[in-house]
């Protein structure tokens, strides 16, 4: 069996799991809303299904094939949108599951992917969702994490992080494209975290008028349930 069937296959298998209908689950064949032009179905196949797999050290190693065969799909391409932005994804969700200096590292390399992505499509949502999200997890460090990340541990890049950098991307990014539920959850967690209760609440609103059928939209989904947990109390 060639490698995108096994994986398209796999990742049935994980969401079926959720007890989803068959239509929703066989609609994971498709690429989802975060998927530009030029994105290779293995990359996108593999993300996917680390937001179905429990086992942390099982998804880190989904996201180091992915991102070999993104790196791969740039190689003699650099120019191409789709194949860089790629890239800058699964740095992005390596980004999520690594811990201490690899964090730190995958993150600047995210950044930096996806800077050169802005540079070929300034307005693609997309990247500006990505960038705005990596700006908000870098404010949720703490001045203390955030110097020893930006001067100790290679992150330099990150510097550039500031809230209303990482607010202006998300805004740009949710008008662009309402109908992606992560856009309004991380939205709504950035608005929690600069003191706009209101806001956040009113905007986590949003994920739960949106379908969750998959991986990566039931996981949106979790989170935002949690978080209006926390915004009531």
């Amino acid at each position: 069996m060639s490698l995108l069937p096994l994986l398209s296959t796999m990742l049935i298998a994980q969401v079926a799991t959720y007890g989803g209908p068959a239509q929703e689950v066989l609609a994971l064949l498709e690429p989802p809303a975060w998927v530009v032009d030029g994105v290779p179905d293995t990359v996108w196949i593999l993300v996917e299904a680390t937001y179905a797999e429990q086992n942390d050290d099982r998804a880190k190693e989904m996201l180091v094939d992915a991102e070999a065969h993104a790196r791969a799909a740039v190689e003699g391409h650099e120019n191409d949108v789709g194949r860089r932005f790629a890239l800058a994804v699964v740095l992005g969700r390596r980004a999520d599951k690594e811990g201490g200096r690899t964090k730190v590292k995958v993150a600047s390399e995210c950044h930096k992917e996806v800077k050169a992505v802005l540079e070929l499509a300034p307005q693609l949502p997309q990247a500006r969702y990505l960038i705005g999200r990596l700006y908000a997890a870098v404010q949720r460090m703490g001045w203390v994490r955030r110097w020893i990340a930006t001067n100790l541990l290679g992150g330099s890049e990150l510097k550039k992080a500031t809230w209303e950098a990482a607010e202006a991307h998300l805004v740009f990014a949710e008008e662009a494209q309402p109908e992606v539920s992560d856009y309004h959850l991380q939205l709504a967690a950035l608005y929690g975290d600069t003191d706009r209760p209101k806001l956040a609440f009113d905007e986590v609103q949003h994920v739960f008028e949106l379908p969750a059928t998959t991986p990566r939209e039931i996981a949106v989904l979790n989170q935002a349930t949690k978080l209006e947990l926390r915004l009531l109390n």
